[in-house]
């Protein structure tokens, strides 16, 4: 398995263990530059560090940590904005299925996110 494979893997293993109850708020602190997690997994944005703190990783992008007993070994990635809003919208899509009458809701999130990155998507 290559590396973006196991990310996204990671990142589908993130929303399972954060529960489909924590998604909504998820979503709509993203905007605001807010990641999320607990002990085991979570994600921060890059403006949560300041270039002189041992996290730091950059002026941009999201960092994924995955921590034992969520993973078999400690796991740590960076991922542009483009890449983060990816797999972001294929999560969405997992949860909708679960969801449907959440789905105006993620769609307005979903654009605030767009234009919060400067995502340009292809129609």
């Amino acid at each position: 398995m290559g590396d973006l494979e196991r990310q996204k893997e990671l990142i589908h293993i993130f929303y399972y263990l954060m529960g489909d109850e924590a998604f909504m708020y998820i979503l709509e602190n993203i905007p605001k530059e807010m990641g999320y997690g607990d002990e085991y997994a979570r994600f921060v944005f890059a403006s949560n560090w300041e270039e002189w703190e041992e996290d730091y990783f950059g002026e941009e992008g999201v960092c994924y940590y995955f921590d034992e007993p969520a993973v078999d070994e400690d796991v740590q990635f960076v991922l542009d904005y483009e890449t983060f809003y990816k797999y972001l919208v294929e999560d969405c899509e997992l949860y909708l299925e679960k969801y449907p009458n959440d789905r105006s809701r993620v769609e307005e999130l979903v654009g605030e996110i767009r234009e919060k990155f400067n995502i340009i998507v292809d129609k």
